[in-house]
């Protein structure tokens, strides 16, 4: 895809800076694969070269770490277009393009997050059958490859194909997906978004994303699975020190 869109470079990912109606348009009209790395998955660039080439060749990378934004901000005093994946993914649903477009395939963890999407998204006038929701299996080792879903996509072609699975590996899948497709579809990698609006995550209300506290309101939810996680987001402001723009390199 032509770059015709604002980025910045941090840690060697180009990220895009620009606004949220102008990602839509790419969405509805170019494809691609867009992500939105989180700021635990952030911390560990440089472990896993799978992930870091997935990030360094998608399409779009938002801005989803307020973290992120906010030490950005005090090293270059530059103020981040930080769009979130609950907001990105709100603002999908909520295109009458979207809503009016039945080619579209759910790929989530299992049947309960399946039956959760295709309620909610019935309340927003968008109408899923089954063959529309993918239940990935449990994906263990890199690189991720998944030959039955990317053969469900080349038979019904979605012009949207949403990945809700766990991040650092949903971003590998939606890499491998793309690069060897012969069309091209619009590939979003949101990871829990989607289940923060049909209520299988802690809700985030969207005060609480625009102020930078929806890890805060999961930790809360369920401590034992989210503060580990965010824990190690920690890492991110002497990784960021360290290597700024530059991708890190193991050492």
């Amino acid at each position: 895809m032509e770059t015709a869109f604002k980025t910045v470079q941090i840690l060697g990912i180009p990220f895009y800076n620009d606004s949220l109606e102008a990602a839509l348009e790419i969405a509805h009209n170019d494809g691609g694969l867009f992500l939105a790395p989180s700021g635990p998955g952030l911390a560990a660039l440089g472990k896993n070269p799978d992930y870091d080439k997935a990030l360094q060749s998608a399409d779009i990378n938002l801005i989803d770490s307020g973290y992120l934004a906010l030490l950005w901000k005090k090293r270059c005093g530059e103020s981040l277009q930080r769009h979130s994946g609950l907001k990105f993914i709100q603002a999908l649903i909520d295109a009458p393009r979207f809503k009016g477009n039945t080619r579209q395939l759910w790929v989530v963890p299992d049947q309960a997050h399946s039956d959760a999407t295709t309620q909610y998204l019935a309340t927003q006038q968008i109408q899923l059958e089954s063959q529309h929701c993918y239940l990935a299996p449990h994906y263990t080792e890199f690189p991720i490859e998944d030959q039955t879903l990317l053969d469900t996509i080349r038979e019904q072609r979605p012009d949207y194909v949403i990945l809700t699975i766990a991040g650092g590996k949903q971003e590998v899948l939606g890499h491998w997906l793309r690069d060897r497709l012969d069309y091209t579809p619009t590939i979003i990698c949101i990871g829990a978004a989607i289940a923060f609006l049909t209520g299988k995550q802690a809700t985030i209300p969207a005060w609480a994303d625009r102020i930078y506290i929806g890890w805060l309101l999961r930790i809360l939810a369920d401590p034992k699975t989210f503060f580990p996680r965010y824990w190690n987001a920690r890492k991110l402001k002497p990784l960021l020190k360290q290597w700024g723009e530059c991708m890190p390199q193991k050492t």
